[in-house]
């Protein structure tokens, strides 16, 4: 997850909790605390609607059967929140601007690349999904986003 160009091995497909992604969602509010923003009920509750959402979608793609859990569901998209926490943390230094909307585009493609990724590599037969998975992957990331910048 820390390098946006490498693609992750096989084994770590397998390694899911859902302490990190708390963790993580605590790390972003706590951050917008900073700035002023009590923002904590908006990430807990966009990450878990887009848990269930996400769940929902990658079971109707997956054939047969063989869908994906939905706490690997709420690990991958938590996991993959770490560069909206570090978003969280420049946009405090950062001035507006054009400076924070690149920056800010730039971990949004990281993240849901990398959320993608994960989930593609979860589901079976996904030979022709990955912009299906992608898009809300983007749309998330893209929210939070907009609530750190803004």
């Amino acid at each position: 997850m820390l390098n946006p160009l490498a693609k992750a091995g096989a084994n770590e497909a397998g390694d899911d909790d859902l302490a990190g992604p708390l963790l993580f969602g605590i790390i972003m509010g706590s951050l917008h605390l900073l700035q002023g923003r009590v923002h904590f009920g908006y990430i807990l509750g966009w990450t878990s609607l887009a848990t269930l959402a996400m769940y929902w979608l990658l079971n109707q793609l997956a054939a047969g059967g063989e869908g994906i859990e939905l706490y690997r569901c709420g690990s991958i998209l938590g996991y993959c929140m770490l560069p909206m926490c570090l978003l969280a943390a420049l946009v405090l230094f950062l001035p507006g601007g054009l400076v924070t909307g690149a920056v800010a585009a730039a971990l949004v493609l990281w993240c849901a690349s990398k959320a993608t990724g994960q989930f593609m590599r979860c589901l079976p037969h996904a030979e022709g999904k990955r912009m299906v998975v992608a898009y809300p992957c983007f749309t998330l990331y893209t929210l939070y986003a907009l609530l750190s910048v803004y």
